[in-house]
């Protein structure tokens, strides 16, 4: 969609002595128009009202740009001196040739200000944006052009839809997969600083748009399973940490893509915490029994699962230890995935229905091994004996036995 911004400026030199008259500098037009990407692979398509473009030219100096504001059907144009809200003075004249940036960014910002040659952002909305840079020449008082804006390489958007997003707090989304960015500031020569205070897993901001929240951020190249289609999702919502975390497989993430997750109080997103259990079924609906979902927190997961050995695994009263069948059940009958999730190491065991995440035991370990509720004495030795879970994809899986003054993980356990 193309919408026309026009602007007119005038400066003058100033008539310093009465009795010198000097011309003033004639007024300069901007005639540009500005085309937004659209296309199926976004969430917002085109210009809205109060949409804004900021133009920032390589030879006026900071803090004097361009603001363009859409109403709805045309552009109104703003020249701006810092945070001066009054008309200023870009100075430009016939002749005069440079470079000019196009800056839109969807969640807006409050203010604009000079640090020595550069523009900088306050509070930067860690959000996509669109950018489009052209080159110029003031010919007749007239700087005319056509921007077409498009979103950098390797953004990705992401939407939920939530009947009440206009009466709640705001939620963020976070995954591995995916680093939170905005944009900080605009140099001299037009060249986009982005931010980096921000790593993959944290949380992305959500912003009401449209019935829903819009979330966005660049994909982080060194995510190990982004080839797989394999992603886990964690959503919280501020106001009162309640976090709710969704599993998906079969899709890849891809630079420009836009993603639709299940909308806020749809079942596939689970809710987790301390106290919180989830019942993992076949196909068929056979259950495959009541787990905790303790290893996670309730905006990360536990670090770690908890060592011990296994008398003091089967002292912990709030909890009940599985028993060796319980356990080959989710062995045989879940997919298991090994996953970083806000950078913690584990596997995501998948049932038909429902999922859990089981914590490697250490930092560097490839394994998950867990104490099972049985154990045995040995007869020849009078030594105690306990089957443990030990999992490692594709590698190692099953059911063993080990002495039970051994330390094994207990998170993510049976009620």
């Amino acid at each position: 969609m193309a919408a026309a911004l026009v602007a007119l400026a005038s400066c003058g030199k100033g008539n310093l002595n009465p009795e010198e008259e000097i011309d003033e500098l004639p007024p300069i037009s901007f005639n540009l128009t500005a085309k937004h990407p659209g296309g199926t692979k976004a969430v917002k398509t085109g210009w809205e009202d109060g949409d804004a473009l900021f133009i920032f030219f390589n030879n006026v100096a900071a803090p004097k740009y361009l603001k363009m504001v859409y109403n709805g059907e045309t552009w109104t144009s703003y020249e701006k001196n810092g945070d001066v809200t009054s008309p200023g003075c870009l100075g430009l004249k016939n002749g005069d040739s440079g470079s000019m940036r196009a800056l839109y960014l969807p969640f807006g910002v409050t203010s604009i200000s000079a640090s020595g040659t550069s523009f900088v952002f306050s509070n930067v909305s860690y959000t996509y944006y669109l950018t489009a840079t052209l080159n110029y020449t003031v010919v007749d008082n007239k700087v005319n052009g056509a921007f077409d804006m498009q979103i950098p390489d390797g953004y990705v958007q992401f939407f939920i839809e939530d009947p009440n997003v206009n009466n709640g707090p705001y939620y963020g989304l976070a995954t591995d997969a995916v680093i939170p960015v905005g944009v900080e500031s605009i140099d001299a020569n037009g060249s986009i600083i982005e931010t980096s205070d921000k790593v993959a897993g944290d949380d992305m901001r959500g912003f009401p748009y449209k019935g829903g929240w819009l979330f966005s951020g660049v994909l982080n190249n060194n995510y190990a399973y982004k080839n797989d289609g394999r992603y886990y999702f964690a959503k919280t919502w501020y106001s009162d940490n309640i976090r709710q975390d969704y599993y998906i497989t079969g899709k890849t993430l891809a630079s420009h893509n836009a993603v639709k997750l299940p909308a806020i109080g749809n079942s596939k997103w689970q809710t987790v915490g301390s106290d919180v259990t989830v019942t993992l079924k076949t196909s068929d609906n056979t259950s495959l029994g009541t787990w905790y979902t303790c290893n996670f927190g309730q905006r990360a997961p536990e670090s770690l699962g908890t060592l011990m050995d296994f008398e003091s695994a089967n002292q912990q009263t709030q909890f009940n230890l599985p028993n060796k069948a319980e356990f080959e059940r989710i062995v045989n009958n879940c997919t298991w995935t090994r996953v970083s999730i806000k950078g913690e190491i584990g596997y995501v065991v998948q049932a038909a229905q429902g999922f859990i995440f089981l914590p490697t035991q250490t930092v560097s370990s490839v394994y998950c091994k867990y104490w099972t509720s049985e154990m045995y004495a040995e007869l020849e030795t009078g030594k105690w004996y306990a089957w443990f879970l030990e999992y490692s994809a594709p590698s190692s899986s099953g059911l063993f036995w080990t002495s039970t003054d051994q330390e094994y993980a207990m998170r993510c356990i049976k009620r």
